[in-house]
């Protein structure tokens, strides 16, 4: 496509590709930036989008994508909107973990209300996550996916499922990941979310007691909006309360309590190394089993020794990086030193309900069986500065060790002292390595946290996120 598409619209750069495209354009009539979206009438999904976007052209609703016009483009149709967001509340979520209880009710209202609006035209999205939805700079959201705009994003659309969507992205906003789904089929949500709220998620996702309709749940909102400053929003000292693990970051004797306990970790480490297969001893049983790698054994009893100091320049900001591999941790484990290694392709497969899991053990110190288990991210051939790692679990109260090595081989001679620990977590947590250098991270699983509904202890991962900067440059 060229600026010479259409009389009226400029069409300049492609943004997202699929059955329906989007791309940035420029109304020249009105002097003002668009999103045209565009698609093949001929296809099944572009008929029913070009039907959608003309039966919901006077359909508004400041959190619905307003169609503002529809062009033919040759073989090809446009519906043309306003300019999307540059950010979504799964962006949003990536850089602070979690949204507040007043601002996740706000957004409630905000697409609940939209929900309505749309079911009331007789239509559904059949779905919503954070990532469906933009935020724009006021702080307003709005829905960049699904009808009028584009095709609904699950089929059949029903507007109860919508209203299960929206309770699952309230319980995501709120602690990092949707609600799970025990052994009986039944959802499970976090304990640490205010009663009142609980039982608003809980009448969203079960579909025997679900809301009446959009509207009926946008009114409870409501309610819990007007009564905050009353409600209960302090989380009982006895069960887990998510964001204590953050608050800690930054209180003097919390920070004073965790060194003592790096202190305490760091001894017991050593001891362990000394009496028990090392760690390094499993890292390269794991990379034996990967025959695509070339291993290198360095028989020099410190690698690291010889290493250049570590400069950075203050002015590399710090971004995602990438992680090329993540394999499986158990060095204490049977002969093939493995942990569901066939689940590990569920981190970061966009699908915060299901993830990599540990062996389910009968107690939470892995049934005094061993030590810990962890996950080892691989994040490149050279060392970087890691300033941040982002996990997201369900499980509630467990604990962890992060180690970091220079050695990308995955041959590490030893992996020397955690270099940051965190005991009794629940939902996500942003961890600040620092700028550590490193090219692998080490997640070492301490302690597996409270008893499963379903009975034993696991730890399940269904995201890792690592941010950083260039180790020189």
């Amino acid at each position: 496509m060229d600026a010479g598409d259409h009389q009226r619209y400029r069409i300049d750069d492609r943004v997202s590709t699929g059955p329906v495209e989007s791309w940035n354009g420029l109304d020249r009539t009105l002097d003002r930036p668009v999103t045209i979206r565009v698609l093949d009438p001929s296809t099944e999904i572009g008929k029913r989008v070009q039907l959608q976007a003309r039966s919901l052209t006077r359909v508004e609703h400041p959190a619905l994508l307003h169609v503002l016009d529809t062009i033919d483009l040759e073989d090809h149709f446009g519906v043309v909107t306003e300019l999307l967001p540059e950010e979504t509340l799964e962006d949003r979520l990536s850089q602070q973990s979690r949204f507040s209880p007043q601002e996740a009710i706000t957004i409630g209202i905000q697409l609940g209300e939209a929900l309505a609006t749309l079911h009331n035209a007789g239509f559904a999205l059949g779905g919503l996550q954070a990532k469906d939805v933009g935020q724009r700079k006021d702080g307003t959201v709005v829905i960049v996916e699904g009808p009028p705009t584009s095709d609904a994003i699950g089929i059949p659309a029903r507007p109860s499922d919508d209203i299960g969507a929206l309770g699952e992205l309230l319980h995501y906003l709120l602690v990092g990941f949707r609600p799970q789904i025990d052994h009986q089929g039944r959802y499970e949500l976090h304990p640490a979310l205010p009663a009142p709220l609980q039982q608003l998620i809980r009448r969203s996702v079960d579909r025997d007691s679900q809301w009446s309709d959009a509207t009926a749940l946008v009114l409870s909102l409501r309610s819990l909006q007007q009564d905050f400053d009353r409600l209960p929003y302090g989380v009982e000292t006895t069960q887990s309360d998510y964001l204590r693990a953050e608050r800690t970051w930054f209180a003097p004797v919390a920070i004073i309590a965790v060194l003592a306990g790096l202190v305490i970790i760091t001894g017991l480490f050593v001891t362990r190394t000394e009496t028990t297969p090392s760690l390094a001893g499993g890292v390269s049983e794991v990379v034996r089993l990967e025959p695509e790698q070339t291993i290198l054994m360095d028989n020099v009893s410190d690698p690291l020794a010889d290493v250049a100091p570590v400069t950075s320049r203050p002015s590399s900001p710090s971004s995602r990086l990438v992680i090329v591999r993540i394999v499986d941790f158990d060095p204490a484990g049977d002969n093939d030193r493995k942990e569901h290694t066939e689940k590990l392709d569920q981190i970061n497969n966009g699908d915060s309900s299901n993830g990599w899991y540990t062996e389910r053990y009968t107690t939470s110190d892995f049934g005094k069986l061993k030590d810990g288990v962890g996950l080892i991210i691989e994040l490149g051939p050279t060392p970087q500065l890691i300033d941040q790692l982002r996990i997201s679990s369900p499980t509630i109260d467990w604990s962890f060790e992060i180690f970091a090595s220079q050695d990308s081989s995955g041959a590490m001679q030893k992996w020397g002292e955690a270099v940051t620990s965190r005991n009794e977590i629940s939902g996500t947590i942003t961890v600040p390595l620092d700028g550590a250098p490193a090219a692998t991270l080490l997640l070492w699983i301490t302690d597996l946290g409270k008893r499963l509904p379903a009975g034993g202890h696991r730890v399940t991962i269904s995201e890792l996120k690592v941010s950083g900067r260039p180790l020189f440059g």
